[in-house]
């Protein structure tokens, strides 16, 4: 129905206009993941398994994770929240979840 001539507030109607550009359809998404796992992933997937007393997370907590081996508790608290698999970085995941940790364990709850 479109005439080529204004509407009533005097502009011209351009939803109507054949010539008018057209909005292309959705495309599907579908989100990909790549196969490589990130930085720390391996490591972090093996002190999992071990107790936090173990020389060998004493020496992940100081070595890959850089935090004092006091923060071991805190840290064996943040690898069993699980979030870093799901984290493009999953060292700072850890280091800020042991971060939170402690200060739970610490103050404790209130």
């Amino acid at each position: 129905m479109y005439n080529g001539k204004n509407n009533k507030r005097g502009k011209v109607s351009r939803f109507l206009d054949p010539r008018a550009p057209t909005i292309a359809p959705p495309t599907s998404y579908t989100p990909t993941r790549t196969a490589q796992k990130p930085a720390g992933y391996a490591q972090i997937e093996a002190a999992s398994q071990w107790n936090q007393e173990d020389p060998e997370f004493l020496a992940f907590v100081k070595d890959v994770v850089n935090m004092p081996v006091e923060m071991a508790p805190a840290v064996s608290e943040a690898i069993s929240q699980q979030k870093w698999k799901i984290a493009p970085n999953p060292l700072a995941v850890i280091r800020t979840a042991a971060h939170q940790a402690a200060k739970r364990i610490s103050f404790g709850p209130n």
